[in-house]
Parts: structure tokens; C-alpha cells; sequence
């Protein structure tokens, strides 16, 4: 069997919602490893909220930002940025129509003050660590922006954000695509129920797909070679890109859909289950 590249989601596929990786998908990273495989994360997370227990498995290296983000063995390798100038567009536009949202990159966490709400909200019930210091109150930054006489993306570098109407809200994901326009690529989100319509942005041209594509690349590994496994619709170009594509017995109907094969759930020991059925171990 030829080396494989396997890219990892982490919510709903590395973990569940308790944030604890089994045992099981532990041992099977290990071992596909020890195998000479190489296993990154593939994630919508930016730098500052891939915690140290996400990690801890001890990755070959990282997808962040929706493809906007790659590091590998500690260095740097790719770091884009939204146009400073569609940062500030957009802002405008989810303060209009009423979105909560933050703005993410490897340089920081830019939240509204809805958003923050959310943020105090994971932090007493979910992650009392969520995002670490590198939170920033978005309020601030617009008043330095006025005060500077410059765009609030200049002070604002951002590589993706993520957004969610309030839940008393009727605005649809595609009500807000309609908002922004052509400037994001807006996907579907992976915030669950406590936010229905949610969902993440990101500079046309790059997502988890173009991520993959740049690592195998590197690698000189044939995307036939790559694998992906995912559960959520902003995983969708990086299923749709890999040569193997997997969905968690969990995914949603749309994943399972394009995805290759479907394995067990999260909580089903999927990750290991995929890896035995791929003969990575």
C-alpha cells in the first residue's frame, strides 16, 4: 500500500461533543503512523482555538482556517488573509441584518458582542479554556478604526469567520449568502442545535479541499493517496477533494451523500473503524 495522507475534521469526527478522543482513535493514529502514513487535522478552527488536547495525538501537522492555515512540524507554511477591505464590508453587512460572528486567523479572535455571549456560554458548559487570551472585544477595534481613519479590516487580519443568527431570528443561510455576496464563500456550520442557522465564510478559492491539495503537494503524494474523513456540510470540499472520502456514521445526510463510504459514529469508535476498513492499520 502507497504512503496515504489522512485529514482529520475534529468536531463531530476527532471528538464528539464531550471533546474526549477514544481510546480507539488514539491507537488507530498511532498505528496508521507507525504504518508511515501521515494523519493531519482538517478543521475550520483557527490557530488559537486547536486546543493542546486536540493535539495531543501528536499530528503529522495542521489544516487551519478552512484551508487558509498549514503548519507543519511547528512551521508556518501558509498564512492567508480576507482582504482587509471585505472584512470591513462584511462586518457592516452582519451588523445590518443582525448575525453574530467573529472574525479568526492565526493572529487572533475579533467577536461581537453577540458572539462573545456565545463564547461565555461554551466556556461555562462546554470549555472553560475556549480560545485562551486571544479573544478581542470586535467594538474595540471598530472605535480604534474611526479613531485611526482606516478600514476596521486593517486592524482586523482575518483569515475565515464564523456567524450565526440568533435563534429568534428567520434569516436562512441563504438569506445571508444573499447579504454578503460574491466577497465570502459562505458554508454551512457545525454549532449544532444551540444555533440552527449558522455557518462560516472564507475567501473565495480556498477550503478544506485546497488545504489537502497543498499538503499533498508537498508530500508528492497523489491525491488518489489522500483520504478525508468528515461529518458536517463545511467538510464538503475536502471530502469532494480527497481520493477517499469518508463520513462519520454521524455526518449529516448531505456528507453521506458524496462521501466514498460511511463508517461508524463518532461514539462508535468511526475513526478506527475507517482506518481498519481503509488498511491503514
Amino acid at each position: 500500500m502507497n504512503r496515504s495522507i489522512i485529514f482529520l475534521d475534529i468536531d463531530g469526527t476527532l471528538f464528539g461533543r464531550d471533546h474526549i478522543i477514544a481510546p480507539s482513535t488514539l491507537d488507530a493514529i498511532h498505528t496508521a503512523q507507525r504504518n508511515g502514513h501521515l494523519v493531519f487535522i482538517d478543521t475550520g478552527r483557527s490557530r488559537p482555538e486547536i486546543d493542546d488536547d486536540v493535539l495531543a495525538p501528536g499530528f503529522d501537522g495542521i489544516v487551519g482556517s478552512v484551508g487558509a492555515y498549514i503548519e507543519i512540524g511547528g512551521k508556518v507554511l501558509l498564512d492567508r488573509f480576507i482582504d482587509p477591505k471585505t472584512v470591513t464590508h462584511v462586518t457592516r453587512v452582519f451588523d445590518e441584518i443582525g448575525v453574530n460572528y467573529m472574525w479568526q486567523s492565526s493572529r487572533g479572535l475579533w467577536a461581537s458582542a453577540g458572539y462573545m455571549a456565545h463564547v461565555d456560554w461554551v466556556r461555562r458548559n462546554l470549555r472553560a479554556d475556549y480560545g485562551g487570551d486571544w479573544w478581542r472585544v470586535l467594538e474595540a477595534s471598530k472605535a480604534d478604526a474611526w479613531l485611526d481613519h482606516v478600514d476596521l479590516g486593517e486592524l482586523v487580519p482575518a483569515s475565515k469567520c464564523t456567524f450565526f443568527a440568533p435563534p429568534s431570528s428567520r434569516l436562512t443561510l441563504d438569506d445571508i449568502r444573499d447579504a454578503v455576496g460574491d466577497r465570502l464563500h459562505i458554508v454551512s456550520g457545525s454549532m449544532g442545535l444551540e444555533a440552527p442557522t449558522n455557518g462560516e465564510g472564507m475567501t473565495p478559492g480556498t477550503d478544506k479541499g485546497t488545504g489537502l491539495a497543498y499538503v499533498a503537494g508537498l508530500y508528492d503524494v497523489a491525491i488518489a493517496d489522500t483520504i478525508a474523513i468528515g461529518d458536517s456540510e463545511n467538510d464538503t470540499e475536502m471530502i469532494e477533494a480527497a481520493g477517499v472520502g469518508v463520513a462519520m456514521g454521524n455526518a449529516t445526510d448531505g456528507i453521506k451523500a458524496i462521501a466514498d463510504w460511511t463508517t461508524t459514529a463518532v461514539d462508535k469508535d468511526g475513526i478506527a473503524v475507517a482506518f481498519r476498513h481503509l488498511g491503514l492499520i
